[in-house]
């Protein structure tokens, strides 16, 4: 806590200054308590303690199940709008090292889907990346 707190408060000044610590059930090293809590919160900061959800096989099938459900309302095109818009966030998100006070820029994928273009989009922004 005495590196972690300090780490996040540096690396992830916001707006938005409330953080959820989750850690799965496993036993911990040092137990969170409420006074640590109410200690690290300070300047604007509030931390609170959560556990993950449990990792259950029937919990990850209805989420899978709950998933493709939703995938299938779409239309491909909607599917595809949203991830070139999600690519573009988190390129955007990796050329500000981490930082979300961006401004998406306008993508223009109508048009894009007007020329038929979608593919090398998807190529120029994983080459960029360094991936091939």
């Amino acid at each position: 806590m005495t590196r972690v707190i300090p780490a996040i408060k540096a690396c992830f000044p916001s707006m938005n200054k409330h953080v959820v610590l989750q850690h799965d059930n496993a036993t911990l090293h040092r137990v969170i308590t409420d006074e640590v809590l109410a200690c690290v919160s300070t300047d604007g900061w509030t931390f609170v303690d959560s556990l993950l959800p449990s990792k259950r096989c029937d919990i990850s099938l209805r989420v899978i199940r709950a998933t493709l459900a939703a995938f299938a309302l779409f239309e491909s095109d909607k599917l595809v709008d949203a991830f070139l818009t999600l690519q573009a966030v988190m390129r955007l998100v990796l050329e500000n090292n981490g930082g979300n006070q961006l401004r998406l820029p306008h993508l223009g994928k109508k048009a894009l889907r007007r020329r038929e273009t979608h593919d090398q989009r998807v190529l120029s922004i994983s080459s960029s990346l360094g991936y091939q």
